[in-house]
């Protein structure tokens, strides 16, 4: 069975993935992002039933194009120049510190919003490519560029990072908790996902 997503892990990651549907500027905190998360009790085809923590029961329809994604632990010594990442940061004066870093798939990264917002809860997502990766002295430092400019941003020791791999729909289960984003309402019994993310099953 997977293991669950805490609350601030589901936002950073659904803020992360937020698709770029229209220029925004940095000052404007990016809406909320539109996710459920709950529990697979069965899957026929295309379709999940997905229990959620109130009991209540949500019918998530799979598309050609939902990506599929399972969230592996990685740790620092995974970041490098070159990756594709999303790095949810607090300003600490003029310094960016990081919370939680994703790696992204290529798909991911091809569907997801980049660039450098601020999220409601007032931190910083940076959505962009590493250019410098530096392990010094005084800690590390991930440089990303993006279409606006570059940023600068340390990274202390035992933050949360995580690689995002794309995978296949039977990679879905019975039992596993998943977090959804979809398009649409989600006032019916059924909503239509863009895409689904599940953490990495637990050994033994």
């Amino acid at each position: 069975m997977g293991r669950s997503f805490g609350r601030g892990a589901r936002f950073i990651l659904a803020a992360a993935v937020l698709a770029l549907a229209a220029s925004a500027a940095f000052a404007q905190a990016a809406p909320p992002i539109p996710s459920i998360n709950g529990t697979i009790s069965s899957i026929s085809g295309n379709t999940l039933t997905l229990t959620l923590s109130d009991n209540s029961v949500k019918q998530v329809t799979l598309q050609s194009g939902t990506i599929i994604l399972e969230r592996d632990v990685a740790g620092v010594s995974d970041l490098k120049a070159g990756d594709a990442m999303g790095v949810a940061a607090r300003r600490d004066g003029a310094a960016l510190i990081a919370t939680n870093i994703n790696i992204f798939s290529k798909e991911m990264w091809d569907a997801v919003r980049k660039g450098q917002w601020l999220m409601s809860d007032g931190q910083t997502m940076t959505n962009a490519l590493v250019t410098d990766y530096a392990e010094g002295m005084s800690g590390h430092t991930l440089t990303m560029k993006y279409k606006e400019g570059t940023a600068s941003i340390t990274v202390p020791d035992g933050v949360p990072v995580h690689r995002l791999v794309t995978v296949k729909q039977d990679a879905l289960a019975a039992g596993m908790m998943v977090t959804v984003r979809y398009s649409g309402s989600s006032s019916g019994r059924t909503v239509t996902a863009t895409s689904v993310f599940f953490d990495h099953p637990t050994q033994g």
